[in-house]
């Protein structure tokens, strides 16, 4: 008889006493060792974006959950390695993302001490982990719901990509350029220290082509589980996404890391599909027209990405965060299809959104 994993869907608003009250819940649903133990507590950062605006982890949910963590006894860390590039990146993001008010000496600068872990991948050899990471005794996982155009969401496996220390992202997209094989990627990165615990803000939820798209609706829920398989299963279903779909998901399931289907999963609490939910404009390309729409894709790649003059500032941040080398900023960007792997690091890591995905493509892909 296979185990039933148990993810908790509860109501929520960014009101700090109701915050708390629900880590506190959380905490009593799915209990921890704490006292004593050192905890990190790892949200999304992706870059210097505010809670508000829907794209990481917001600073409030991350703050009642320290608090909640305190309680019990736990010796708190946070920390995240940003999308940006540089070690003083990551003192910028926390600023600026609102997290040094909120978490202020919990804050922990995860660039500062990378460790080489072998990682027993088909793709790379070894990466660069935090410190942090590989020391603590708990892991508290704390991702944000989110769409994703290369790994169709931005969940608990997804979250542990952010364990890799500086220039290694931007390798891992260099090693597994297909869809399917950065998938498979994510997840060995996500086996170096599997968390013990997932809590997703879904109090806001980023729809369309994430994971810094502006396409942000209210969802009021933070979800929760012990198993972050199974939570990303919820996750693409509440999106309405088949699970199997989504390359890690997949991936994890076959290496017996977590359920594959709600049927193996216990959901307590408020859960439904999103009526009318926006999902990646690349979805497409992981169904049984595949081939099709890779066809497709690749007749038009050299037009896929696209720049919104009037938001562009020339900061240089997707020519920085490319890991191909296929941008060159002179006023504009300028981007050499021969070179590019269409990973949309460009696309994710713009701080003005004017990385644009082109029209035709998303209309030929088939937006939904």
């Amino acid at each position: 008889m296979k185990e039933v994993e148990k993810v908790l869907v509860l109501e929520a608003s960014y009101e700090p006493e109701l915050l708390l009250e629900r880590m506190r819940e959380i905490l009593e649903e799915f209990p921890l060792d704490l006292a004593g133990k050192k905890v990190l507590v790892k949200p999304n950062l992706l870059g210097p974006w505010p809670g508000e605006s829907g794209i990481i982890t917001h600073p409030m949910t991350v703050k009642a959950m320290v608090e909640a963590l305190k309680e019990r006894g736990g010796l708190v860390q946070v920390g995240d390695n940003p999308g940006l590039r540089g070690y003083g990146c990551v003192g910028r993001v926390c600023r600026e993302t609102g997290m040094e008010e909120a978490v202020g000496p919990y804050w922990t600068n995860m660039a500062s001490s990378p460790r080489s872990v072998a990682l027993g991948s088909r793709f790379v050899k070894e990466v660069s982990i935090s410190s942090q990471v590989l020391d603590c005794e708990v892991l508290v996982s704390m991702p944000k719901f989110k769409t994703h155009v290369s790994t169709l969401i931005t969940g608990a496996v997804k979250n542990s990509f952010g364990f890799l220390v500086g220039a290694d992202k931007a390798r891992m997209h260099a090693a597994a350029p297909r869809f399917r094989d950065f998938g498979e990627l994510l997840v060995d990165i996500y086996q170096v220290r599997v968390p013990d615990l997932v809590v997703m803000d879904a109090v806001t939820a980023m729809e369309g082509n994430g994971p810094s798209c502006e396409d942000i609706r209210h969802l009021g829920r933070i979800l929760a589980s012990r198993n972050g398989v199974a939570l990303d299963v919820v996750t693409a279903s509440m999106m309405g996404m088949d699970p199997l779909l989504i390359p890690s998901i997949a991936v994890a399931a076959e290496r017996g890391l977590g359920p594959a289907s709600l049927e193996d999963i216990e959901v307590a609490g408020p859960f439904e599909v999103i009526p009318d939910f926006k999902r990646p404009s690349t979805v497409p390309r992981m169904s049984w027209t595949a081939p099709f729409h890779r066809l497709v894709f690749a007749l038009l790649s050299h037009r896929a990405l696209g720049v919104d003059r009037g938001r562009c500032t020339g900061c240089r941040t997707c020519e920085e965060g490319c890991p191909m080398g296929a941008i060159r900023v002179e006023r504009y960007p300028r981007f050499d299809a021969s070179k590019c792997i269409n990973c949309y690091c460009c696309y994710e890591l713009c701080p003005e959104h004017a990385v644009k995905l082109n029209r035709l493509l998303r209309l030929v892909q088939g937006r939904v």
